[in-house]
């Protein structure tokens, strides 16, 4: 489970590479980039999941630019779906996500946060695709930009 409370960079663990969101806008990409203090801003997620370990934690969102949150595209339930950013709206379905060990599920589903092909590339689309618990869907906070580096 992801145990952290305010802004953070998220991260794939064993990648040098941050979730990044690509403007401040509805319908903005969401890719991998270097993690650096340049993209902070786009880089700054805010996780609420709980500090408390309880068997079935709820869903909840994941926020950039303070209120914009992670969003799957059209609420299209496939593998390959990419990833955006929207308004955050309380109770939209596209925005519901569960921490389950190290990855982001899409509550209700059985997708996760996926790195497209693994390519680690700036650019690189964040997709959903069916949990299989690889290196692709990994994913850790970054307590500053200093330990993502």
């Amino acid at each position: 489970m992801l145990r952290i409370n305010g802004r953070s960079l998220v991260f794939s663990a064993g990648i040098q590479g941050c979730i990044s969101a690509a403007t401040n806008a509805d319908g903005a990409a969401v890719t991998i980039h270097n993690c650096n203090t340049e993209n902070l801003e786009a880089q700054g997620w805010e996780l609420t999941f709980s500090n408390v370990t309880i068997e079935k934690p709820p869903p909840q969102q994941i926020v950039i630019f303070g209120d914009m949150c992670l969003d799957v595209t059209n609420g299209v339930n496939e593998d390959g779906t990419l990833l955006q950013i929207w308004s955050c709206v309380e109770g939209n379905t596209n925005q519901q996500w569960l921490s389950v060990g190290n990855t982001l599920q899409w509550n209700g589903t059985d997708k996760c946060v996926d790195l497209t092909n693994g390519v680690i590339t700036d650019g690189q689309p964040i997709q959903i695709w069916t949990c299989v618990e690889n290196d692709n869907q990994f994913w850790i906070p970054a307590p500053n930009p200093d330990a993502a580096l």
